[in-house]
C-alpha cells in the first residue's frame, strides 16, 4: 500500500489522535538515560528493535476485547461436547494429532484445559479480528511490561500519560497469580511457591535466555522460578525436584511435537509425565491445551456443524471477530451457506485470502494471495490441500501513524497485536509492526519492531458507596 492511498490523518482512535498532537507525539520516544537492567532486558528479549511510540487503548475497546477473547476461548474448549459427542480422541484426531500424540495429551486423569493464551490480531475498519489464538504456558512477550515502564521514563509520553490517566495490564503479576493459584489448588498451601520453567532438554539452550529472563521478572511477585530443562527432573519423596529443589508448579516450555517427536522422545515423555503424575505436580498448561489452539480448531468455529448449534449471541462473536477459515482440502465445502468446490472457490478469490500451516509460529509457510501470481497461487493451493493448512479470509490492518525522520515527521505503519488472556483476564499486549509496504506478514521473523499499549482507564466494577 501506497503512502498516497491512505487516508489523512491516519489515527485510530481519540487516544493516538490526542497524542500524535501533542508534544509527546512529535518525535520517538525513548528515555534519556534508561534504566540500564531494563534496557537490558528489553533489548535481549525484542531484538534492538522497537517501534517510535506505543499504542492505545479506549476503555471500551479493551472491555470490548475481553469479552471476545473468552467469548471464542469458551467456544474453542466447547468443541469436543458440540461436535465429538464429549470424545476428546476424535477432536484430536480432527485437528491433525497423531495418535500416540493424542494418547499422550489425553493421559488419565486428563485435566481441563488451562485458560492461559495469546491472541495475535488486526485491527481494521470494523475493530480487532482474531487472526490465531496461541493457547498454550510456551508463550513470547511476557517482558513487554518492562518496556512500557521504560518509555515512561520519557518526561513527554509520562506527562501524556499522566494528563489521560493511562495504564497497562502488567502480564507477568498476572501470571504469577495464576501459577500461585494453581500451586495452591495442589495443595502447596499459601506462601511462596516454586515454579519450574521447564523445557524440553535438547532445545533448553535456545530458549534458556528467555526463561531466565522471565523468572527474574516472577521473583518479583514472590514466586520462587526455577529455569531448568527435563533432563534435570528427579523425584525425591513422593516430590518432583530439579536439582533437589522441590517443584510446586511446572511451567511448560516443551511441547508435544518434542515429546513425541521419536521412539525416544515418547519413552521419555511417558516417564517423565507418569512422574508428574504420582507427585500430584501440575503442569501449566496442560498438553491438551494446546489442540485448542490449532488452527484447525479456529477452523471449525467456521464449520455449518458448529453454526448449527450457536445461539444468537455466538453466531454474532464468530461472524464479527473471527476471519473466515476453513481447512484446505480438496472437494466440496460450505463457504457461508453456499456449497462450492474449496480449491476453485479459493483459486478465483485469491486476492482475499491467505494460506496458513496449521501449526506453526512466526509467519512460517504463510502464503498471501495478493502477494503472488494466479500460477503460483495455484500451486500453493495444490500443495497446502496435501498437507495441514487452513485457508483464511485476508485481514488488512488499519494503518497507524508513527514518528519518522522524513519530511513530514510521520509515517504509516501496521501492526500486530498479541492480546494476553490469563484466566478470564485480559493481562495486557505486545505490538509487532512493519511499514505498510512490506507488511504482508507482520512477525519478528520478518524484522519487525516492537511496541507495547497503554490503556484508558477501566470502569470500578464495583457499586458506589
Amino acid at each position: 500500500m501506497s503512502t498516497a492511498a491512505l487516508p489523512s490523518p491516519v489515527v485510530r482512535n481519540s487516544l493516538t489522535g490526542r497524542y500524535l498532537a501533542s508534544p509527546a507525539g512529535t518525535g520517538a520516544v525513548w528515555p534519556k538515560s534508561p534504566d540500564q537492567a531494563r534496557l537490558k532486558a528489553v533489548h535481549g528479549a525484542l531484538e534492538d528493535r522497537f517501534l517510535t511510540r506505543p499504542a492505545f487503548l479506549e476503555a471500551t475497546e479493551t472491555d470490548l476485547l475481553e469479552s471476545d477473547l473468552n467469548g471464542v476461548l469458551d467456544l474453542l474448549f466447547s468443541l469436543p461436547d458440540r461436535l465429538f459427542d464429549g470424545d476428546a480422541h476424535a477432536f484430536a484426531a480432527a485437528v491433525g494429532l497423531r495418535p500416540e500424540q493424542a494418547r499422550i495429551a489425553l493421559r488419565p486423569p486428563v485435566p481441563e484445559p488451562a485458560r492461559i493464551g495469546r491472541a495475535d490480531l488486526y485491527h481494521d475498519t470494523t475493530g480487532f479480528r482474531l487472526l490465531e489464538f496461541n493457547i498454550s504456558s510456551a508463550l513470547g512477550g511476557f517482558d513487554t511490561p518492562e518496556l512500557n515502564r521504560l518509555l515512561l521514563e520519557d518526561e513527554r509520553l509520562a506527562d501524556f500519560a499522566a494528563a489521560e490517566n493511562l495504564t497497562f495490564p502488567d502480564a507477568v503479576g498476572a501470571l504469577a497469580d495464576f501459577l500461585r493459584a494453581t500451586a495452591e489448588n495442589a495443595g502447596a498451601g499459601a506462601g511462596t511457591p516454586t515454579v519450574a520453567l521447564m523445557d524440553w532438554w535438547p532445545g533448553y539452550r535456545k530458549t534458556e535466555p528467555k526463561i531466565r529472563a522471565l523468572a527474574a521478572l516472577l521473583e518479583r511477585y514472590g514466586i520462587e522460578a526455577v529455569p531448568c530443562h527435563t533432563g534435570q527432573v528427579r523425584e525425591s519423596g513422593g516430590r518432583i525436584t530439579v536439582d533437589g529443589r522441590p517443584v510446586d508448579v511446572v511451567h511448560r516450555y516443551f511441547t508435544l511435537g518434542e515429546l513425541t517427536a521419536d521412539a525416544a522422545s515418547l519413552a521419555r515423555a511417558e516417564e517423565l509425565l507418569d512422574a508428574f503424575d504420582r507427585c500430584g505436580t501440575p503442569v501449566l498448561s496442560p498438553l491438551r491445551t494446546s489442540m485448542h489452539g490449532n488452527k484447525r480448531a479456529l477452523a471449525m468455529l467456521w464449520e455449518e456443524r458448529c453454526h448449527r448449534t450457536y445461539d444468537r449471541s455466538e453466531r454474532a462473536l464468530v461472524e464479527r471477530f473471527l476471519p473466515w477459515t476453513q481447512e484446505l482440502r480438496q472437494g466440496p465445502a460450505s463457504v457461508r451457506g453456499e456449497k462450492v468446490d474449496l480449491l476453485a472457490y479459493c483459486a478465483r478469490r485469491r486476492e482475499d485470502l491467505v494460506l496458513k500451516p496449521s501449526h506453526g509460529l512466526g509467519g512460517v509457510g504463510t502464503v498471501l494471495g495478493r502477494s503472488v501470481g494466479d500460477q503460483e497461487w495455484a500451486k500453493a493451493l495444490s500443495r497446502a490441500a496435501e498437507g495441514r493448512y487452513v485457508v483464511q479470509e485476508l485481514v488488512t490492518p488499519s494503518p497507524e501513524e508513527f514518528p519518522d525522520t522524513s519530511a513530514n515527521g510521520r509515517s504509516p505503519w501496521a501492526l500486530n497485536w498479541g492480546a494476553f488472556l490469563i484466566g478470564r483476564q485480559y493481562a495486557g499486549a505486545f505490538l509487532r509492526g512493519l511499514p505498510t509496504d512490506r507488511a504482508d506478514v507482520i512477525s519478528y521473523d520478518n524484522k519487525a519492531h516492537a511496541g507495547c499499549v497503554f490503556q484508558a482507564p477501566r470502569p470500578d466494577p464495583r457499586p458506589a458507596a
